[in-house]
């Protein structure tokens, strides 16, 4: 991955995100090779190439478990993510953050032009702390082993990823916004799967 490493710090993150997944040769990559590119830009740079694996079909449920790491390092204060080594180690398919991945980048590199640093109050040690919790319910939702159920707490962490990494408040508001549909669409999930196991028995 020594392509993307190559990527200066002040390179877009979508930028860095598809040289990250260009630059990959083999067919099965380590999630810790992939967390150490983004890991500069702290839980920002973590939660983005995180809730990118959460988009992947077949790997949600171990992308939500991981994403619940450093979610509740961010609620607690951590100053950086730090990870297991047995997350670290585990292996995703590259074919499918070709697929996925540059998807994510081209709706990445949309929502770049319109963040920005303001509202300063909504990215606050504060409200981190807020953010962070919220990432923690909404991996939760991502571990629920249940089609499409995934994808809108993985766009609302995206959003939150982005707030952190530029310092928008607005984009933190957005994502809020977007968690609140995705607790709705697990919640609703949730009931109507424990209804009908119900009815079998």
């Amino acid at each position: 991955m020594s392509k993307a490493t190559d990527i200066p710090s002040d390179a877009k993150t979508s930028e860095l995100l598809r040289e990250t997944i260009t630059s990959l040769s083999t067919s099965h990559v380590a999630i810790g090779d992939l967390l150490s590119t983004f890991q500069r830009r702290s839980f920002g740079g973590v939660f983005l190439i995180l809730a990118l694996l959460a988009i992947l079909p077949g790997i949600s449920v171990p992308a939500g478990i991981a994403l619940m790491v450093p979610a509740l390092q961010l609620m607690l204060g951590y100053p950086a993510p730090v990870f297991p080594k047995k997350i670290s180690e585990k292996t995703v398919s590259v074919e499918g953050l070709e697929k996925w991945g540059l998807r994510v980048a081209d709706w990445i590199e949309t929502l770049e032009k319109l963040v920005k640093p303001r509202y300063p109050e909504m990215t606050s040690p504060i409200a981190r702390r807020v953010i962070g919790l919220t990432i923690f319910l909404l991996a939760i939702v991502v571990s629920i082993p249940f089609p499409f159920s995934n994808f809108p707490p993985a766009v609302a962490t995206i959003c939150f990823a982005l707030a952190l990494l530029e310092r928008d408040g607005l984009m933190a508001l957005l994502a809020g916004t977007i968690s609140i549909i995705a607790f709705s669409i697990g919640i609703t999930v949730f009931y109507v799967v424990f209804n009908w196991l119900a009815g079998l028995f």
